[in-house]
């Protein structure tokens, strides 16, 4: 019975945690997104999701755009920053699963053909809001038309 108990514990500390990680931004990891050039003073992140720590990695949603960062403080050129403004998206599509990345991600097609890979895990739901969130706010976007003068 003990046993069963603190399985039960593990199990919906584990299972609850990728879900909260979206909705714990701190001022200092956005002050660190906008020293990364990766957010503007006026926007917003509506969905997120790290890994790792949040400061070193993470993926994000927002208002304008959707990212994707990795920060090595021991080698710059291992750095990876990524970004497409929604205006800018020819395709986004969302894999659940892939023979080559067991993280779920949308993998995202700019008009200048980049591709980038926003990664997001946890259960379903958490997976599913990040997706939906991400489509919204495209869909919102393309309506504005496509803006090729958009810096990537």
């Amino acid at each position: 019975m003990k046993y069963y108990v603190w399985g039960i514990f593990l199990c919906c500390l584990f299972a609850c945690q990728p879900s909260k990680r979206d909705k714990m931004i701190s001022e200092r990891l956005i002050q660190r997104l906008r020293d990364l050039h990766l957010l503007d003073e006026d926007e917003t992140i509506y969905q997120f999701y790290s890994n790792y720590r949040k400061r070193i990695a993470g993926n994000f949603v927002s208002s304008k755009r959707v990212a994707t960062y990795y920060i090595d403080d021991r080698s710059k050129s291992k750095d990876e920053i990524a970004f497409a403004y929604y205006e800018n998206i020819r395709t986004m599509d969302t894999l659940y699963r892939s023979v080559h990345v067991g993280t779920p991600h949308l993998l995202v097609t700019t008009y200048d053909h980049k591709l980038i890979k926003v990664y997001v895990d946890g259960n379903r739901e958490t997976v599913q809001s990040f997706f939906d969130k991400a489509l919204e706010q495209w869909a919102a976007h393309r309506k504005q038309g496509a803006n090729p003068d958009i810096k990537m």
